[in-house]
């Protein structure tokens, strides 16, 4: 018997994940002109940013290893499997 397939574009609760990074990344919810406090001389609009792209790659690292299956898997376990 083969296992259904996992689709990460089905998963409603990705998309929810993926959004709120997206929000987090675009720095246009920051007041205009704003550039204090400043946390080692960076910014702290610029520490968001940088952490929310930190955590998408994490997120994405996630979603490609362990919720998208790809028929190659498959056909390997399926090569093991007969030897």
């Amino acid at each position: 018997m083969s296992k259904p397939k996992k689709e990460p574009i089905k998963n409603g609760k990705l998309w929810i994940v993926f959004g709120i990074l997206f929000v987090l990344i675009n720095p246009w919810y920051f007041p205009t002109g704003s550039y204090q406090p400043l946390f080692l001389g960076i910014p702290y609009w610029a520490l968001i940013i940088i952490g929310a792209s930190m955590l998408l790659s994490a997120f994405l690292t996630y979603v490609l290893k362990y919720q998208w299956h790809l028929e190659e898997d498959e056909e390997e376990q399926e090569k093991k499997e007969a030897k």
